[in-house]
């Protein structure tokens, strides 16, 4: 029985994952510049002629990585907590654990694409330019909120500690590999910025994991 439109594109949508996947890897390994579409199609075990049916350059491939990475940093501020800082404190730790071992060498690459301009293009350019603003606006925003709910210190400017926060993450995704000091915990930024009277209801840190 031949397959349904409905079944072409759950295909279509699993091999498009396979495909972001296999890149990713190669990335992390190779470095975008020197990634070419050969190795993405061998570390996806698809012919060249199949890979080019889903992108037609690297260069698309690329910037499909790079608009997952953006909305997964976007889903993370976007989770229905009923406290600002517990809408802070999740995303932060999950923006944390996708820098673990397994995925750090492939944010890297990506960050130092995007810094170098390796293989960026100037709609790309402009997207992120939007991303970063989008998620600097929004930090900003939860930072305020959770100063007005008493869970932060507001002596300090809720814009000076969202771009602090944005930049942290932006220094960690760049770390150097076999940097021999591990990953902070940077929750321990918004526990050292509560007020001296009070801890934040509600937003416990979790144990350190340090990396291994």
């Amino acid at each position: 029985m031949p397959r349904s439109e409905k079944d072409n594109e759950e295909i279509r949508a699993t091999r498009r994952r396979e495909i972001l996947e296999a890149a990713t890897e190669v990335f992390a390994r190779k470095g975008v510049a020197r990634t070419k579409v050969t190795d993405i199609a061998a570390a996806a075990k698809l012919s060249h002629g199949l890979l080019y049916h889903y992108f037609p350059s690297k260069e698309a491939v690329f910037e499909a990585v790079v608009e997952e990475m953006m909305q997964r940093a976007d889903e993370d501020l976007r989770v229905p907590q009923p406290r600002a800082i517990d809408r802070l404190m999740h995303s932060i730790r999950s923006a944390r654990d996708r820098l673990d071992e397994r995925t750090l060498d492939a944010t890297r690459a990506v960050t130092l694409a995007l810094l170098m301009g390796d293989v960026v293009s100037d709609a790309l350019r402009e997207r992120m330019k939007a991303h970063m603003t989008r998620l600097a606006v929004r930090t900003h925003e939860l930072v305020a909120q959770a100063q007005a709910e008493g869970d932060l210190d507001d002596s300090v400017s809720a814009d000076e500690v969202a771009r602090l926060m944005v930049f942290l993450f932006r220094g960690m995704a760049i770390r150097v590999p076999g940097f021999p000091v591990p990953l902070p915990d940077v929750t321990t930024l918004l526990r050292l910025l509560r007020p001296v009277d009070r801890a934040p209801r509600g937003a416990a840190p979790e144990p350190r994991r340090d990396d291994p």
